[in-house]
């Protein structure tokens, strides 16, 4: 990740982008009120998507389950996705 102040990110604001949609760099942006980070819209929804899983505790079970099985060298054994995630059904919709 750079580090940008906001003046530096003003000047090159449109490479910046650019680098966060074709290479997935992440940029920090730093001001007097704060920090901020500029990162791709395909990334960010990627994030909260992921938050979401987590936060079923249905999902974050069964993906915690099948992670020990797999460090333990065994394939698997995790019920399909549709009965783990209880609200895909209503993704879908």
């Amino acid at each position: 990740m750079q580090f940008y102040t906001l003046q530096q990110a003003s000047a090159d604001l449109s490479n910046l982008i650019a680098s966060a949609v074709r290479d997935h760099e992440e940029a920090a942006i730093v001001s007097d009120y704060g920090s901020v980070i500029l990162i791709s819209q395909e990334e960010f929804n990627a994030m909260r998507e992921t938050l979401r899983l987590l936060a079923d505790q249905r999902s974050l079970r069964a993906l915690l389950m099948g992670q020990a099985q797999r460090e333990a060298g065994r394939q698997p054994n995790v019920p399909a996705a549709e009965q783990v995630f209880n609200d895909l059904s209503d993704f879908h919709s």
